[in-house]
């Protein structure tokens, strides 16, 4: 691991001595000119960026080196789509927060770092703070995409194997719903199913407008144990939560006899569909008749 000594100043004289200046200077990586720089949406460039543009894909190849060029480059898009067009877009004044649901990000967190006006914290010390927290979260954002990338071949290993269209079973958790997303192109898979610690799960795949493609049985909801065993048949059957989007059972047998007991459930509106394209058949044959 390289070390970096940072400074922090205006001083013309020391910025001249240092390797690399941004955020004042007036140099490339310096945002505060009327020649900025934007990206292909739209979104301009602050420092934060322009230094991410520089040197994100150096950074992401030392910390995997063994990444290919199309891997590195996906890591790098990655990040600087979710950790750091946000941060520019603050810096350069674009209000990206207006929900009804006030959001914690990542430059609120940092900003929380500033010494409080009544407080007599050094103002380096809590620069330095902030820095150890960044950090943290820009490595474990790279390590977090990089998992993701390395499951794809274990998701579709499963896919591949899959005895139930509607059920896919990996034998490790991992970060499926991207591979998986790419690999079901019929859109069949309902519910994944993989083991932990001492249990197993099977949680809803979500579509494409980001709701369940289908809910565990409103019967289950919010059960846990004996109740749950005795609504399901499952012996084992340890929980089901109430938003109805994943279920624990202590075997992998039980399981998947809850994850079929699932992909059979029909909720009263299927029912009634169902019912309607019957009768819209029978009528069909009426009139062919």
């Amino acid at each position: 691991m390289f070390e970096v000594d940072l400074t922090r100043t205006r001083d013309e004289e020391i910025l001249n001595k240092l390797d690399i200046v941004y955020d004042v200077g007036g140099g490339e990586l310096d945002h505060h000119g009327n020649n900025k720089v934007y990206r292909e949406d739209g979104t301009p460039y602050a420092a934060c960026g322009l230094i991410w543009n520089k040197f994100g894909k150096e950074v992401v190849k030392f910390k995997a080196p063994k990444l290919d060029e199309d891997e590195v480059e996906d890591i790098f898009n990655y990040i600087d789509r979710n950790f750091i067009e946000g941060v520019d877009a603050l810096d350069n004044g674009i209000w990206i927060d207006k929900t009804d649901i006030p959001l914690v990000h990542i430059s609120s967190i940092i900003s929380g770092f500033n010494p409080l006006w009544n407080s007599d914290q050094d103002e380096n010390e809590a620069f330095n703070e902030a820095v150890e927290v960044s950090r943290a979260v820009l490595r474990n954002m790279m390590y977090q995409r990089l998992s993701v990338l390395e499951s794809k071949e274990r998701v579709i290993k499963a896919y591949n194997k899959r005895k139930n269209p509607q059920l896919l079973v990996l034998d490790r958790y991992c970060p499926y719903s991207e591979a998986l997303k790419d690999a079901d192109e019929k859109k069949e898979v309902l519910f994944v199913i993989y083991p932990r610690k001492d249990s197993y799960a099977m949680q809803s795949v979500r579509g494409e407008n980001s709701e369940d493609k289908k809910k565990l049985p409103k019967e289950w909801a919010g059960l846990r144990d004996e109740e749950l065993a005795l609504v399901t048949g499952v012996p084992d059957a340890v929980f089901c939560h109430t938003g109805r989007f994943i279920a624990v059972a202590k075997s992998l047998g039980g399981i998947m006899k809850l994850a079929e007991l699932a992909v059979q459930y029909k909720e009263e509106n299927e029912i009634k569909e169902s019912k309607g394209f019957l009768e819209f058949l029978r009528n069909i044959l009426k009139k062919a008749k």
